[in-house]
Order: C-alpha cells, then structure tokens, then sequence
C-alpha cells in the first residue's frame, strides 16, 4: 500500500513539475510529448533547443513522459534513452547538454536520471525496468555554450525499451 501511494506521489509530482516548467521556445509546451512503448519498441524524436539553460526560467527545456506498458507475458526490460546533437560549431567551441529525470518501474525501484555530454558525442543512459509498467520523464537541456554555435541547436532523442 505504501509502496503504491509513493509511485502515485512522485507520478504527480514529475507531471505537476512537466506542466509547470515554462519555456523559452516560441511555441513549445513545457511538456514535449506523451509516448506510449510496449517491451521491444523504439522511437524517435527530434527536436531544437534555443540556448542555455536559465535557471530563472527552467527553460529552455525539451521534456519527454515516456509510458511503458508490457503484459503477463512480457515484461518491460532496460530502456535505454539516447541524445544525439548535431550542432553546428566552430573549432575550439564546447557545447555541453544534459538529460535529466526520473523514471520509476511501478513496483520497483525509483531511479534519478542525470547525464551530461558534449557536441558531438552522443549522451545515453540505460535504466533497469524489469516491471509490467513504467514511466520514464526526462528533459533534455543545454549546459553551456562556449564560443561560436549555430543555434537552434537540433537534437535527436531515441527511446528504446527493451523486452524481458
């Protein structure tokens, strides 16, 4: 029971934190997009990002609620999400991202999300699911901006959720 109301608890809080995180793109809702994966699934997504993170502002921020939902014979297995950015810089410029969040296998174990990267090198991070269902709510956002970058900055996320 307890268990239960804790996976309620922090799904409210990452929706109520999604919803609320203004941005600082022309256009863009707080939260990106709603994805819905079974056991064995991949997608992917691309979008800009703008510039550097304002902390006043929480944004800009590109934010992601991936949905997990296997059945009584197939159960979630890893995901793993990658970030790919296809900045255009100049030599001795440095472009840092990160992706940050949450995900949680109902009746597991809660885990945090916090990677970062830099321009060119792709960012991925594998999380253990081993559940029927899941969530899994990341953001992607621009660390720092060091010299000449094109911007927007486009991305590239995939989500792959893997088969038990």
């Amino acid at each position: 029971m307890k268990k239960a109301r804790f996976a309620l608890a922090v799904a409210c809080v990452c929706l109520s934190l999604a919803t609320v995180c203004p941005q600082a793109q022309a256009g863009s809702s707080a939260l990106n997009e709603v994805l819905t994966l079974s056991p064995g699934e991949n997608t992917i997504r691309e979008f800009v990002i703008y510039g550097e993170l304002e902390g006043s502002k929480l944004g800009p921020i590109e934010a992601y609620l991936v949905i997990g939902t296997g059945d009584n014979t197939t159960k979630l297995g890893d995901l793993t999400i990658t970030v790919k950015p296809t900045a255009t810089k100049t030599f001795g410029s440095d472009l840092d991202f990160c992706l940050i969040g949450f995900a949680y296998p109902i009746g597991g174990t809660p885990v945090f999300i916090n990677v970062t990267s830099a321009a060119p090198l792709s960012l991925v991070k594998t999380v253990k699911m081993k559940a029927i269902y899941g969530f899994a709510l990341v953001g992607a956002y621009i660390k720092n901006i060091t010299g000449d970058v094109t911007l927007p900055v486009p991305f590239s996320i995939t989500f792959n959720w893997a088969a038990k």
